[in-house]
């Protein structure tokens, strides 16, 4: 019995089955993208043919992937992600290849059953003889078959992998600045309130001045971490160099103000040391502004403008203090 197809191969295969497109590599591509990815320019342009009821044709899909398929393959990668961009995109048409040749084999086997079923029955050839090799043919379709499925899994396994690191800080862990304006731009299509923080290490020019960039780099790391356990489940990324973003869907400032202060406590509570000597560094603190905003794309900029003000008011006011615009 032939191999199940991953439900990640048979979906696309399906979506061309049911639009009665031919199992090309070019199709699969298609076809897998708009299925993992509708928000994509590909997803987003085969949507509006299917919406309602129809079916795509291949001078469409042709037309789709001439479009788009060599500047933006997922929504969240840009044009400047163009090496990413073209990894994905080999990954993504490898696949749809494993998948050709894995219905091309299951195809042939069932070609060649027939061929020994028909010699059996007409009596020209041992019957011994002819179940043994119907077997052994059986044996190494399977074989092929499972060998390209498991390729497939891997090839997926790393272009989920590729995504999530490129969204994702290399030094923290936490989302970059891509994933931040991914997921800001997803708040105000929805245009529901969200309250926006900026916080910045304080004196982090003295601590790369007098203990390296090294040490620098572990304190960065030890405010995010900071930040992140204070606001679980919310949206915490580096805005860049040591500053920091937090986004909390609600209209609720005084929520993120008080979750702010207890990561500010969280680091007055600890008493830091230099790893390599036990020398203490003194207190690790950060400032804050807290913005809301309401409303579209705009309003996020605004937001971002009135934490950024209120950010450095608390600089102005003496640092390691959090304040609302």
């Amino acid at each position: 019995m032939p191999a199940k197809l991953p439900e990640d191969a048979a979906k696309p295969l399906e979506f061309l089955a049911r639009h009665r497109l031919a199992a090309t590599p070019q199709n699969y591509t298609l076809a897998y993208v708009a299925l993992s990815d509708p928000g994509s320019p590909i997803g987003r342009a085969v949507a509006e043919i299917i919406a309602e009821g129809y079916r795509i044709k291949q001078d469409e899909a042709d037309h789709i992937l001439e479009a788009h398929g060599t500047t933006t393959f997922f929504g969240a990668y840009e044009r400047k992600n163009g090496e990413l961009s073209a990894h994905l995109r080999h990954q993504t048409i490898k696949i749809g290849e494993l998948a050709s040749s894995a219905a091309d084999a299951t195809g042939a086997l069932a070609r060649e059953l027939s061929e020994e079923a028909t010699t059996l029955s007409g009596g020209g050839a041992d019957s011994t003889s002819i179940v043994a090799r119907m077997i052994e043919h059986s044996l190494q379709a399977q074989a092929r078959l499972t060998a390209a499925m498991d390729e497939v899994k891997t090839l997926r396994e790393e272009l989920e992998a590729a995504r999530n690191d490129a969204q994702r800080d290399e030094l923290t862990g936490l989302a970059n600045r891509r994933a931040i304006d991914a997921h800001l731009a997803e708040l105000a299509e929805k245009g529901e309130p969200r309250v926006i923080a900026l916080c910045d290490i304080d004196h982090f020019k003295s601590v790369n001045d007098r203990y390296g960039h090294g040490v620098g780099d572990r304190v960065i790391k030890l405010v995010a971490s900071t930040l992140e356990d204070a606001c679980t489940a919310q949206f915490v990324g580096r805005w860049g160099g040591e500053e920091f973003i937090v986004i909390m869907p609600s209209s609720d400032i005084a929520a993120v103000i008080k979750r702010l202060n207890q990561a500010r406590q969280t680091l007055a509570d600890t008493k830091f040391k230099l790893r390599e000597t036990d020398e203490p560094m003194g207190l690790i603190s950060f400032s804050g502004g807290v913005a809301l905003a309401v409303g579209g794309k705009q309003a996020n900029v605004t937001a971002l403008q009135q934490a950024d003000k209120a950010l450095y008011r608390a600089k102005d006011e003496g640092r390691n203090c959090i304040l609302s615009a």
